[in-house]
């Protein structure tokens, strides 16, 4: 009984805090604009330093305004219905737009049928993830609840797609710099897996270097802003 005090009383606690810090502004298109003004001086030093990448922050920053607006409006609209079928949707529409932005935009080289193969790695990794987390981790009953299963996906989309980038762009540029010494491992008699096992290893290490090291601060860092309503139904929408 005394563990059992010791535990709710700290939760108590929190559910007090968290309703004295619940109320959360309202931001308006002037947030926004302030918020841009971060990316202009991102995009001036770039020019000034030479780094051309200006124009590619001006245009990701326009295209998050722009999808943030529209998904916003969608989700806004799938929430309400509580409808398995939108949320299947939804989790379908992700997905693609997860595969054309890993194919087209992240990745410098591409190759014959690299579209759906990204489409379908995606598929088979997110979707299975996603579902065992939201219904076994999280205890979510039913799993695909839109305001649950939704964020879920989301997250370990935006994870999937820059492990993808990170790990296609390193063996495409392998393949293509260093092809002489994948020819001699071949021409030594290595089987093909001998001779592109190191390329692939190198590939995931990198790939998942940022998961790993968002991990490792995410005790310290991350949660301490979780905890704050305000903060966490922000980064929900």
């Amino acid at each position: 009984m005394d563990s059992t005090m010791s535990m709710s009383m700290p939760m108590s606690l929190l559910a007090r805090a968290g309703d004295g810090i619940s109320r959360s502004p309202t931001l308006s298109w002037t947030n926004v604009l302030i918020g841009l003004l971060f990316i202009a001086f991102d995009s001036i030093l770039s020019l000034i330093l030479g780094l051309g990448i200006g124009g590619s922050l001006v245009v990701a920053s326009l295209r998050c305004v722009l999808q943030l607006t529209v998904m916003g409006l969608v989700l806004d609209k799938a929430f309400a219905s509580q409808n398995v079928w939108s949320v299947v949707g939804i989790a379908l529409l992700l997905n693609v737009l997860g595969a054309v932005e890993a194919t087209y935009n992240k990745s410098k080289r591409r190759f014959a049928n690299m579209f759906p193969l990204v489409l379908t790695s995606l598929l088979a990794g997110t979707v299975p993830i996603s579902v065992l987390g939201t219904n076994f981790a999280m205890g979510v009953r039913p799993f695909w609840l839109p305001d649950q299963y939704i964020p879920i996906l989301g997250m370990i989309l935006g994870n999937a797609i820059s492990a993808i980038g990170v790990g296609v762009n390193t063996v495409s540029r392998e393949f293509a710099e260093n092809k002489d010494k994948v020819e001699t491992y071949l021409a030594m008699g290595a089987s093909r897996w001998e001779a592109c096992k190191p390329v692939g290893v190198e590939a995931l290490k990198l790939a998942l270097l940022p998961t790993v090291n968002q991990m490792s601060v995410i005790g310290l860092i991350s949660i301490p802003g979780e905890l704050d309503p305000g903060v966490r139904q922000r980064k929900y929408d």
